[in-house]
């Protein structure tokens, strides 16, 4: 069975209007899926769309949401309910920076509902009909900030690690019913984004990928295991911290943030 066979006719992108979720896209495009395109701004969206149709001759469709929406399941379910959809990826996030008590919690609210709680809304929705028709893939993209507690990033580290561990969990249920599922854990990505982000010069430093080298290695590790990397080392590097004294890790990583944020 080919790509578009498993996985397509369509592939649902959430988060997808520029940077890592277009880049997704085209990958999807080129390997013959016709793709769902999810974003709240619509003006970047049709342009990304209109972009992966003249590239690659397939069937695009967008759906102008904030995906922090509390109905965003029936929004998604009504403009996705006469396609065949294949694939979901789930790509958007949100990080409330700050400490967390002097972040105002709505912040840290926003963070959970886009983080954790609509990747668990779309993933159930979509999921049901992947497993139900015996083939499909459901990508949760989380971050190597799953792996551990983070100050000035808190509710962005926790969302990351659920994000992780409930794709490793949808893996195993999942399996059998021929349907793969995936813990994304991406690198430094060179995102318009993350080139705007406070951490842009020190992330550079570490050999940040591009948009199209994470989305093409995604394919690399999809179906292979219920995690997967985008960063060579990456792996390794997440083995050795998990060996270590958790005290000494988090705290480790909070002095790294800390230098960077301020």
């Amino acid at each position: 069975m080919d790509f578009a066979e498993q996985y397509g006719p369509w592939a649902v992108i959430a988060g997808a209007s520029e940077g890592l979720g277009a880049a997704f896209g085209d990958e999807c495009a080129q390997r013959g899926c016709n793709v769902v395109l999810i974003a709240r701004r619509a003006s970047l969206l049709d342009e990304t769309a209109r972009g992966i149709r003249d590239r690659h001759g397939v069937e695009t469709r967008e759906i102008v949401a904030d995906l922090s929406r509390a109905d965003i399941g029936e929004i998604v379910a009504s403009a996705t309910d006469d396609l065949d959809v294949g694939l979901f990826i789930y790509n958007a996030a949100f990080a409330a920076q700050g400490l967390f008590v002097d972040t105002p919690l709505d912040d840290h609210l926003f963070s959970i509902a886009m983080n954790v709680t609509t990747p668990t809304v779309l993933a159930h929705a979509l999921g049901r009909k992947m497993r139900d028709r015996g083939r499909g893939g459901i990508v949760l993209v989380s971050s190597g900030a799953a792996h551990g507690g983070m100050k000035i990033f808190t509710t962005y580290a926790a969302g990351k690690a659920y994000e992780l561990i409930l794709g490793e969990g949808l893996w195993d249920e999942l399996r059998d019913s021929g349907v793969d599922a995936l813990g994304y854990v991406v690198g430094a990505t060179a995102t318009p984004t993350f080139e705007k982000s406070t951490e842009a010069d020190a992330a550079k430093a570490t050999n940040a990928r591009t948009p199209a080298q994470v989305a093409a290695q995604l394919f690399e590790v999809l179906g292979t295991g219920p995690r997967g990397y985008s960063h060579p080392g990456d792996e390794e590097r997440a083995r050795a911290g998990a060996a270590r004294p958790r005290a000494e890790v988090v705290a480790a990583t909070g002095e790294m943030i800390s230098e960077i944020w301020h």
